[in-house]
Parts: C-alpha cells; sequence; structure tokens
C-alpha cells in the first residue's frame, strides 16, 4: 500500500481535526487522516500536515471500504486547498472524448465589422467571413479538447468555465494578418498568456479557398491547434517554476499527441500514440518530435527546473518530446500507475509551492537518482531506452 505510507510519515498519526478518522489497509497498517474526495477506485485523504494523498481503495480493510461507499461530500465544503478544486482531481481517467457532433454555431458582427461565431465554450473572432458548417467543423476539434482537459483528472480548474463564458479565439484569413496581430513567424497558432486569447491563421483550421467560399480540407491534421488550447485551459500555477516548461508543454503534447477524429480523442489509446510520436511519427499523419528509441536524457533536476527561454529555445524538438515521455510516465506508469505522485505534486503547486518544495511530491520519497532510475525502468518496458546523464 504504497501511498498509504507516505515517507516521513508515522504509522499511526495524532490528528486534531474533528473530521480525521483511523484508516487500515489490508496489511493491518493504519494513519489518521480525513477523506476529503474519491472516485471508482480511488479515495483522497486529507493528513494532519495538511498534504492530501490518493491511494486505492482495493487495498483498505473491508470496513473502510465501506464506509468509502456510503461517503458523499457535503455540498458546503471546501477542499484542503480552500476551493472547489479537490473534486477535478478525483474523477476516472477518460477513455474515450466526444464532443457534440449536433451543437449549434451562432454568428453575429462585431463593433468593427468582424465576424464573430459561437460554440457553447469558444467565441471565434474572424476578419473574413465563414459559413457554419465549416466554423462547426473545426470548432468541433476545441470543444473536443475543451472536453478532454476538463476530464483529465489533473486539478484543472480553469477548464470548468461558469455557464455563458467562452474563451476567445482570433482566426485570420491571411499570414500577413496573423503576423501583424502578434503571432510568431512560422508558427501555425498561439497561445497569448497575457490576453488569454489564442490567435490562428485560416490555413491551420485546415481552411481552404474556393471560387466563392472558404471549405474545410479534410485530409489535412493539425497538433498545434489541441496544443494551444490545452495551454490557454490549463491553470495559471502550473506555469510556477518546477513545473513551467517540462509540465505545461508536457501535457499539451500528450494532448495533441492522442488520436483524434470528427469531435472524437480516443484517449485509451493516447500513451502508444505519444510513444510512436515522439519517438518517430504518428502512424496517422506522418508527424512526431522523432527523438528515436534510445534517447539520452539530461540530468532530470535540471532539466525540470530549466527557464522556459530555454526549453524552448535550441533544443525545443527535443524538450518538448521528452517532456511528452515524462508527463506519459507520471500519469500511467509511476508507482501504482495512477498518477497519485503527480496529483500530489499539482496539489502542491495549487498551495502556492514551487520548485524543490513541490517536487518533493513527485519523488515521493526518492531520490533524484532513484526517480530516474525508474523512469528509465518503465519506458524500457514499452520499448523506449532512456540513459540519463
Amino acid at each position: 500500500m504504497k501511498n498509504l505510507l507516505v515517507a516521513g510519515v508515522s504509522l499511526l498519526i495524532c490528528c486534531d481535526y474533528a473530521l480525521a478518522r483511523t484508516w487500515t489497509d489490508v496489511k493491518g497498517r493504519s494513519l489518521e487522516a480525513e477523506i476529503v474526495g474519491k472516485s471508482d477506485q480511488t479515495v483522497d485523504l486529507k493528513l494532519s500536515s495538511g498534504k492530501t494523498v490518493t491511494i486505492k481503495t482495493a487495498t483498505l480493510s473491508q470496513k473502510d471500504r465501506e464506509f468509502v461507499a456510503n461517503w458523499a461530500p457535503k455540498t458546503a465544503d471546501k477542499d484542503a486547498l480552500g476551493g472547489d478544486i479537490e473534486r477535478y482531481f478525483s474523477s476516472e481517467w477518460p477513455r474515450l472524448i466526444s464532443a457534440d457532433v449536433g451543437m449549434e454555431i451562432d454568428e453575429s458582427r462585431g463593433d468593427e465589422g468582424e465576424f464573430i461565431y459561437t460554440s457553447p465554450h469558444y467565441e471565434f473572432i474572424s476578419n473574413a467571413e465563414l459559413s457554419k458548417s465549416v466554423v462547426k467543423r473545426f470548432a468541433l476539434l476545441f470543444e473536443a479538447t475543451y472536453l478532454y482537459v476538463k476530464a483529465l483528472p489533473l486539478g484543472n480548474s480553469k477548464a470548468h468555465v461558469a455557464s455563458g463564458q467562452r474563451y476567445k479565439i482570433y482566426l485570420f484569413e491571411k499570414m500577413e494578418q496573423y503576423y501583424r496581430a502578434g503571432g510568431p513567424v512560422g508558427s501555425a497558432g498561439v497561445f497569448m498568456g497575457g490576453k488569454e486569447i489564442i490567435m490562428v491563421p485560416f490555413r491551420s483550421l485546415g481552411l481552404i479557398k474556393g471560387s466563392s467560399s472558404w471549405r474545410v480540407d479534410y485530409d489535412r491534421t493539425n497538433k498545434t491547434l489541441p496544443h494551444e488550447i490545452t495551454h490557454q485551459i490549463t491553470d495559471r500555477e502550473y506555469y510556477a517554476q518546477g513545473a513551467r516548461g517540462w509540465y505545461t508543454e508536457g501535457l499539451a503534447e500528450y494532448v495533441a499527441a492522442t488520436p483524434y477524429r470528427s469531435g472524437k480523442f480516443s484517449v485509451n489509446a493516447a500513451d502508444r500514440a505519444i510513444e510512436q510520436y515522439v519517438t518517430g511519427f504518428s502512424r496517422s499523419d506522418n508527424r512526431g518530435r522523432n527523438l528515436g528509441t534510445d534517447i539520452k536524457a539530461p540530468d532530470l533536476k535540471q532539466f525540470m527546473d530549466q527557464s522556459y527561454a530555454s526549453f524552448t529555445g535550441g533544443n525545443g524538438n527535443y524538450n518538448y518530446g521528452f517532456s511528452a515521455l515524462l508527463v506519459t510516465y507520471f500519469c500511467h506508469y509511476d508507482g501504482d500507475e495512477d498518477a497519485a505522485n503527480l496529483k500530489n505534486f499539482l496539489r502542491a503547486l495549487k498551495a502556492g509551492k514551487k520548485g524543490a518544495e513541490a517536487q518533493k511530491e513527485l519523488l515521493a520519497g526518492r531520490s533524484w537518482d532513484e526517480l530516474e532510475a525508474e523512469i528509465s525502468k518503465g519506458w524500457s518496458r514499452r520499448g523506449v531506452k532512456i540513459e540519463f546523464k
């Protein structure tokens, strides 16, 4: 019961908070903690230190499993982080994400003559007119990506927007218009963090100009858009030092490499697709980071702590690809393969911790050398050799 016995915590902890109870696992070990959340297979326990850990319900005693089955959070309760965020960590990992293919697209004109199209969670502001059917085609990708990030049990509250609120996407008919607005030269789309907007040229939406209107090139695929959409709905706390770069870009790569077609993300095939995308080229679109299956990796702590300018600099292709492998490892292969250590790391970021203080949760009592060895072992089982310096 690896996650119940946290490094540095004794088998029986005395707590003075009223909602704590004694939890016992199938081996007879126990601790005092308060239940703050649950999913079909896991339970989230708050320790007296304020730390929250996620453990598998099946490892608990029969009495405790019955308690979890009958437990429900009070509607007025707030989680350990001072808000309603804990419930965003407790859902099951999604298998299939599907956007509503029957959704309606509304259209209007802006004060400066721009064309405005709205879907359930997005407002597309275009400098050229598009048909509703064309907008609906690419809006499905935006809506599906939103639902995907929202469904991931990684505590991302920004993806849970209030009803009626929409993310803004600016569309540009010509590349020179996109560049004049601040789009990086050579880019296919960009998230502008200061303005909380995404800017996209038409060609990145797979749009082709016909004789009288724009149409969709159904043979084109685009991994840039899900990547940037993920950035737009990733919580600011996750960009803190020690997480920015490797986690934020790795998560965006994870989402972008997940197989997508016609409003559906096949999340159950994500880890295999990410491996193909990072080590070679995706079978579906022949795009990828092409790092190979024999990877020379830098010192892990230095990689996680590097500045964002360094991350996106001269070795950007490698950094993005390797980060996707790291995020995939922590989501699916680390510890009990339940992302518990990653969730605790993200909880720490939510609590205002950063750098080494937050990374202690990823280490989970391991040294950096031990964590590097476990990452190498986890990926070697899947045919990818990673050798750290």
